[in-house]
C-alpha cells in the first residue's frame, strides 16, 4: 500500500505553483497525495498524479482572496482565513476520519492544514510560501510607509477578532498555532527560496530548511500559442509588466505603461490579469502587445526587463531566469521583498504605492531603460540565478520530509 500525505492548498496561483514540483516529486517516488484546493487548480494537480479535493463552496478561492486584498490588504486576508478555517477545520477532521495518512503538508497560510494535523496527531509541514516579515524591517519603514498598513490593520481588527473568538470556540483553543499564527510554521518548514532573502533567518530553528526556489515550467498547465511565440521571437528585447493575479493593475497604470514604452527601443507584452479591462489592441503602438494571462515562466524566459508587483513566485521566476526587475510593491512583505532582491543590483524598487501615488509614464520609461541599459542589473540578476538551486528545489523538500517521518518512525518514501 503506498504511502499517503495530504496537502491543504491555499488557492492562488502564487501559492500553489510553488507546491506543484513538490507534489510532482512525491508522486515519482510512489506516494499517494492528496491535494485540497479549488476547481480552479484541479488540471494541474491532477496532471502531476495527485488526487483533487475541493474546498466547499463559501469557504476560501482565489475570488476570495483576491477580494479580500483588495479591500484590505494582508489584515483583511487574514480575517477571512480565520473565517475559512473555522469551517474547513471540521470539513477536513471528517474527510480525513477513516484514510490512513503519514502528514498533513499546509500552506503557510492555510491554517486549518495545520489545525488539523494537530488535531489528529499528525505531522505538519509547513511550506512556506509567504516572506515572514521582521521587526527590523518594519521599523526601517518611515511613519508614511507604514501608515496604509496600520490603516489596514485597525479596519480589519475587530473582524479578525470576531473570526479568531469564533474559531477557538467551535474547534477549542489547544488546535490554534501559538503566535505569530501566521504564518504558520510546522513540524518541518520549508522555505522555496534562498536563505539570503529571508531577513531573519538567524532566528530560525532546526525544523526551517531552506530549499529554494521548487517551480518547474514542466508542471505548468499553460501552453505558447502561435501569437504569443511570434511575439517571444521579435528582434530586441522584451519587457514584460504584470502585477500579479491578485493586484493586476488598473487601467490607469497600464495607460501609464503604454505612454511610457511607445517609444522605447524593445517589444512590450502588458499581463494586465482576468480583473482589468485590456486596451483595445488597435490603440497600442506596435510595440506593445497586452494579453490577460500568460504562461509566466515560459514568457520570463525571453525577457531582459520585468516590471512586476514583487510576490515572491514572481520574482523568483525572473531571478531563475536572471531577469532584472523593476519592483512596485503593493504590499509591505513585497517591499520587503524587493529590498532584499535590490540589495543585490538586481533589482529597482519605487515606493510609491506607499506614498499614497502612483508610479509615472517617465519614472517608468527611466527606469526600465535603465534595466536594460546598466550592465549592473544584468550582472546582479545573473549571479543570483547561479545560486538559486542551491538548496536543492523540490528534491530537497522531499528528502526533508522523508527525514522527518523516518525521525517519527514512520515508514519512509
Amino acid at each position: 500500500m503506498p504511502r499517503r500525505l495530504v496537502l491543504t492548498a491555499m488557492p492562488a496561483a502564487g501559492h500553489v505553483n510553488p507546491s506543484a514540483p513538490l507534489i510532482g516529486e512525491l508522486v515519482d517516488r510512489g506516494v499517494d497525495v492528496r491535494v485540497y484546493a479549488t476547481e480552479e487548480f484541479r488540471p494541474l494537480i491532477e496532471r502531476l498524479g495527485a488526487e483533487c479535493r475541493t474546498y466547499p463552496p463559501g469557504t476560501i478561492s482565489s475570488g476570495v482572496i483576491a477580494e479580500a486584498t483588495n479591500a484590505g490588504g494582508s489584515p483583511k486576508v487574514a480575517q477571512r482565513i480565520f473565517e475559512s478555517a473555522h469551517l474547513l477545520v471540521p470539513f477536513l477532521q471528517a474527510e480525513l476520519q477513516d484514510r490512513s495518512t503519514e502528514a498533513i503538508m499546509f500552506d503557510s497560510n492555510a491554517l486549518w492544514g495545520r489545525m488539523v494535523a494537530t488535531s489528529l496527531r499528525l505531522p505538519a509541514i509547513s511550506m512556506m510560501t509567504t516572506m515572514r516579515i521582521s521587526p527590523a524591517e518594519l521599523r526601517g519603514l518611515s511613519a508614511r510607509e507604514s501608515l496604509p498598513l496600520l490603516r489596514q490593520t485597525l479596519a480589519a481588527l475587530p473582524g479578525l477578532l470576531r473570526a479568531t473568538r469564533r474559531l477557538r470556540r467551535g474547534v477549542g483553543t489547544g488546535l490554534v498555532p501559538p503566535s505569530p499564527v501566521l504564518p504558520a510554521q510546522g513540524d518541518l518548514t520549508l522555505f522555496p527560496l534562498p536563505e539570503w532573502m529571508q531577513a531573519d533567518s538567524d532566528r530560525d530553528d532546526p525544523t526551517c530548511h531552506y530549499v529554494g526556489p521548487t517551480f518547474d515550467a514542466g508542471t505548468r498547465t499553460e501552453e505558447l500559442d502561435g501569437p504569443l511565440r511570434e511575439l517571444l521571437g521579435r528582434d530586441g528585447p522584451l519587457v514584460v509588466v504584470s502585477l500579479g493575479t491578485l493586484h493586476s493593475g488598473g487601467e490607469d497604470f497600464f495607460r501609464a505603461c503604454v505612454e511610457a514604452f511607445a517609444e522605447l527601443p524593445a517589444t512590450v507584452l502588458l499581463v494586465v490579469g482576468r480583473r482589468t479591462e485590456p486596451p483595445a489592441p488597435d490603440s497600442l503602438p506596435a510595440n506593445i502587445a497586452v494579453r490577460s494571462v500568460v504562461p509566466q515562466l515560459e514568457v520570463l524566459q525571453h525577457a531582459a526587463a520585468f516590471v512586476t508587483h514583487g510576490g515572491m513566485n514572481s520574482v523568483l521566476e525572473a531571478l531563475h531566469c536572471a531577469v532584472p526587475m523593476l519592483i512596485l510593491p503593493q504590499q509591505v512583505e513585497q517591499l520587503c521583498i524587493g529590498e532584499a532582491i535590490a540589495r543585490q543590483d538586481a533589482a529597482i524598487v519605487h515606493r510609491h504605492h506607499f506614498h499614497g501615488r502612483e508610479i509615472t509614464a517617465d519614472e517608468l520609461r527611466t527606469s526600465v531603460q535603465a534595466l536594460l541599459g546598466q550592465r549592473r542589473y544584468r550582472a546582479g540578476a545573473w549571479a543570483v540565478a547561479q545560486t538559486l538551486r542551491e538548496g536543492g528545489g523540490a528534491a530537497a523538500a522531499v528528502d526533508q520530509i522523508d527525514d522527518l517521518l523516518r525521525d517519527r518512525e514512520t515508514p519512509a518514501f
